[in-house]
Protein backbone atom coordinates (compact mmCIF):
# COMPACT_ATOMS: atom_id res chain seq x y z
CA UNK A 1 0.00 0.00 0.00
CA UNK A 2 1.67 3.38 -0.62
CA UNK A 3 2.39 5.79 2.12
CA UNK A 4 -0.98 7.99 2.47
CA UNK A 5 -0.79 11.06 5.44
CA UNK A 6 -3.56 12.70 7.35
CA UNK A 7 -2.92 15.70 9.65
CA UNK A 8 -4.56 16.59 12.40
CA UNK A 9 -4.71 18.70 15.59
CA UNK A 10 -5.16 17.96 19.64
CA UNK A 11 -6.48 21.00 21.04
CA UNK A 12 -4.74 22.82 22.40
CA UNK A 13 -1.10 22.62 20.20
CA UNK A 14 -0.34 19.01 19.61
CA UNK A 15 -0.30 18.49 15.68
CA UNK A 16 -0.81 14.59 14.56
CA UNK A 17 0.76 13.24 10.84
CA UNK A 18 -0.67 9.98 11.10
CA UNK A 19 1.15 7.97 7.80
CA UNK A 20 -0.63 4.52 6.78
CA UNK A 21 1.20 2.19 4.32
CA UNK A 22 4.82 1.80 3.45
CA UNK A 23 7.27 4.74 4.61
CA UNK A 24 9.62 3.95 2.30
CA UNK A 25 11.41 5.64 -0.39
CA UNK A 26 9.70 7.44 -3.27
CA UNK A 27 7.98 10.48 -3.65
CA UNK A 28 5.19 10.36 -1.30
CA UNK A 29 8.21 9.99 1.72
CA UNK A 30 9.56 13.07 0.13
CA UNK A 31 6.18 14.66 0.51
CA UNK A 32 5.90 14.08 3.93
CA UNK A 33 9.33 15.03 5.01
CA UNK A 34 8.59 18.26 3.18
CA UNK A 35 5.47 18.50 5.04
CA UNK A 36 7.39 17.82 8.36
CA UNK A 37 9.39 20.84 7.37
CA UNK A 38 6.65 22.99 6.84
CA UNK A 39 5.28 22.46 9.93
CA UNK A 40 8.15 23.43 11.80
CA UNK A 41 8.93 26.29 10.13
CA UNK A 42 5.15 27.04 10.46
CA UNK A 43 6.04 26.98 14.52
CA UNK A 44 4.82 23.75 15.60
CA UNK A 45 6.51 22.24 18.42
CA UNK A 46 4.34 19.39 19.80
CA UNK A 47 4.69 16.83 16.94
CA UNK A 48 3.72 13.38 17.03
CA UNK A 49 4.07 10.95 13.89
CA UNK A 50 1.40 7.96 14.55
CA UNK A 51 2.63 4.87 12.52
CA UNK A 52 -0.55 2.93 13.59
CA UNK A 53 -1.55 1.84 10.30
CA UNK A 54 2.21 2.05 8.70
CA UNK A 55 3.06 -1.43 7.75
CA UNK A 56 6.94 -0.96 6.93
CA UNK A 57 9.55 1.48 7.64
CA UNK A 58 12.59 1.48 5.46
CA UNK A 59 15.86 2.95 6.02
CA UNK A 60 14.66 5.90 3.81
CA UNK A 61 11.80 6.23 6.17
CA UNK A 62 13.76 5.86 9.33
CA UNK A 63 16.52 9.22 8.10
CA UNK A 64 13.01 11.41 7.73
CA UNK A 65 12.26 10.06 11.01
CA UNK A 66 15.12 11.12 12.21
CA UNK A 67 15.10 14.32 10.14
CA UNK A 68 12.32 14.97 11.98
CA UNK A 69 13.36 14.34 15.39
CA UNK A 70 16.34 16.89 15.07
CA UNK A 71 14.51 19.42 13.50
CA UNK A 72 11.83 20.03 16.48
CA UNK A 73 15.31 19.25 18.64
CA UNK A 74 16.74 22.33 17.30
CA UNK A 75 13.68 24.38 17.33
CA UNK A 76 12.89 23.85 20.94
CA UNK A 77 9.79 21.31 20.51
CA UNK A 78 8.92 17.75 20.96
CA UNK A 79 8.72 14.94 19.13
CA UNK A 80 7.23 11.33 19.46
CA UNK A 81 6.38 7.86 17.58
CA UNK A 82 3.57 6.12 18.14
CA UNK A 83 1.77 2.86 17.49
CA UNK A 84 5.05 1.18 15.76
CA UNK A 85 4.37 -2.30 14.91
CA UNK A 86 6.49 -4.93 16.00
CA UNK A 87 8.67 -4.55 12.48
CA UNK A 88 9.27 -0.96 12.73
CA UNK A 89 10.18 -1.61 16.84
CA UNK A 90 12.67 -4.09 15.61
CA UNK A 91 14.56 -1.58 13.01
CA UNK A 92 14.69 1.21 15.96
CA UNK A 93 15.65 -1.72 18.27
CA UNK A 94 18.41 -2.86 15.60
CA UNK A 95 19.80 0.45 14.68
CA UNK A 96 19.69 1.90 18.17
CA UNK A 97 17.38 4.61 17.50
CA UNK A 98 14.96 3.39 19.65
CA UNK A 99 17.28 4.84 22.42
CA UNK A 100 16.54 8.50 20.76
CA UNK A 101 13.33 8.63 19.48
CA UNK A 102 10.58 9.21 22.28
CA UNK A 103 7.82 6.49 21.19
CA UNK A 104 4.67 5.71 23.12
CA UNK A 105 2.53 2.52 22.26
CA UNK A 106 -0.16 4.47 20.82
CA UNK A 107 -1.81 8.35 19.94
CA UNK A 108 -3.42 8.64 23.63
CA UNK A 109 -0.13 7.99 25.13
CA UNK A 110 1.73 10.71 22.96
CA UNK A 111 -0.82 13.34 23.13
CA UNK A 112 -0.51 12.54 27.15
CA UNK A 113 2.98 12.74 27.27
CA UNK A 114 3.46 16.01 25.39
CA UNK A 115 0.87 17.26 27.77
CA UNK A 116 -2.74 16.99 25.95
CA UNK A 117 -5.61 16.01 26.78
CA UNK A 118 -6.48 12.56 24.89
CA UNK A 119 -10.74 13.37 24.70
CA UNK A 120 -9.40 16.10 22.18
CA UNK A 121 -8.67 13.83 20.13
CA UNK A 122 -11.72 12.16 18.89
CA UNK A 123 -13.44 15.77 17.69
CA UNK A 124 -9.36 16.82 16.10
CA UNK A 125 -9.69 12.97 14.10
CA UNK A 126 -13.25 14.24 13.55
Amino acid sequence: MMLETELFRVEPDITVLSCAGRFTMGTRLKQTEAMGDQLVGDGVRKFVLDLTHTEIVDSAGLGVIMHLSALMEQAGGAFRICGANERIQHLLSITHTDSILHHDPDLESSVRNLGGDPQNMAAAQA
